[in-house]
């Protein structure tokens, strides 16, 4: 009896922690070696900025390290890093880019330069909605 309560208790728990904010605003591009995603969130009256970038080519071993550029070409507001590293499987994460009024919509546009061994890319990126509202997607269903 006791495994039938907490079933339900963890599938709970569970969705519960799945849920994404539906004010987030996600922006996704690619180039033919580079993939990004930033993700655009107000925390405590801040817009937090989350960028992941993914080397999408054969040689991620030959990038010891490379720079980027990113713009909201709408609002003037640009981040960059200089000298950063990815992790074994491509990926480089930066979740600490915030700024101090809120002011990013869906209508922006951001450009974001990758410049890496002497070659460099850019990449546009596009609104995408919420990763999953959770009023349509996380019901509930009785078991």
């Amino acid at each position: 009896m006791k495994k039938l309560l907490v079933f339900p208790l963890l599938l709970l728990l569970l969705l519960a922690a799945c849920k994404a904010d539906e004010n987030d605003l996600v922006f996704n591009g690619t180039s033919e070696n580079w993939s990004a995603q930033l993700t655009i969130s107000v925390i405590n009256g801040a817009e937090n900025n989350d960028l992941e970038l993914k080397y999408m080519g054969n040689d991620v071993g030959t990038i010891e390290t490379f720079n980027y550029y990113l713009e909201n070409t709408d609002r003037g507001t640009t981040f960059e890093g200089n000298n950063v590293s990815l992790n074994k499987s491509g990926i480089y994460t930066n979740e600490d880019m915030s700024s101090n009024s809120p002011s990013t919509t869906n209508e922006d546009t951001y450009i974001i330069s990758v410049d890496w061994n002497g070659n460099s890319e850019n990449m546009v990126l596009n609104i995408e909605e919420a990763l999953l509202n959770y009023n349509t997607i996380n019901r509930i269903v009785p078991l």
